[in-house]
């Protein structure tokens, strides 16, 4: 069977009839497919100025939001960290301070009870210790005698008492020999602080000074008035 074909004119016609519509076609695809941009491009004026005239602001991109907030923390966090740099670094100079005036009140102390020791027989430990012994018996009792004073009186209590007052004095610290002359008693030393005479080799190797029955030259000495220097102090031979 034989088949009509158009002739050429019809078949111009067809071809011009199928490229309209498929550029129609086209253009309606494109409307669906155009970037966003060029719509916020193409966006006039007049829309923008309506939109901030009703106080409406344009959506921001969660990733924009996002990045915002981490400015933001950032910020904070920076601010945070400097400042706890600076009150870390003032709270270290502080106790630095306070370390260095500790040490200094201690040094103060230390050097506060070595003078004490070497100066006044009261402030002794008893016992004493073997080191500390052995450096008073190298510097002699001479240091500790105090002999030049002065002296406080004690009050004397009693009606039938001699006298209201007693002091230690000089002369104490003196034995007269037959012949008249005068040797300083060099185990005789005078404690300052307790106002009281010890031994100096008694209170040097005593092992307890508050167990009953120890020597008051131990303990410390005072009753001026039961001793004068014409008196044997038990120590010694007239």
């Amino acid at each position: 069977m034989k088949r009509n074909r158009p002739s050429g004119s019809q078949q111009r016609k067809i071809k011009k009839a199928k490229e309209k519509s498929a550029e129609a076609m086209s253009g309606s695809i494109l409307k669906y497919v155009a970037p966003s941009t060029s719509t916020a491009v193409g966006e006039s004026a007049e829309d923008i100025q309506s939109v901030e005239s009703r106080g409406e602001m344009p959506e921001v991109s969660s990733q924009e939001a996002s990045y915002g907030k981490a400015q933001e923390l950032e910020k904070i966090i920076l601010s945070s960290s400097g400042e706890s740099d600076v009150d870390e670094g003032d709270a270290s100079r502080s106790l630095h301070q306070q370390d260095s005036d500790d040490d200094d009140d201690d040094e103060e102390e230390e050097e506060t009870v070595r003078l004490s020791v070497y100066s006044d027989v009261a402030a002794w430990p008893v016992p004493v210790p073997d080191v500390l012994r052995v450096d008073l018996i190298k510097r002699g009792s001479e240091p500790f005698q105090n002999r030049d004073g002065p002296f406080s009186p004690d009050e004397r209590q009693g009606e039938k008492a001699k006298g209201k007052s007693r002091q230690l004095t000089t002369a104490w610290f003196y034995k007269a020999l037959p012949n008249g002359e005068k040797i300083l008693r060099m185990w005789m030393v005078y404690s300052p602080s307790k106002q009281s005479l010890f031994c100096f080799c008694c209170r040097l190797f005593a092992v307890d000074d508050k167990v009953t029955g120890t020597s008051s030259f131990v303990t410390g000495f005072q009753l001026w008035w039961k001793l004068n220097p014409k008196v044997s102090l038990g120590l010694e031979r007239e």
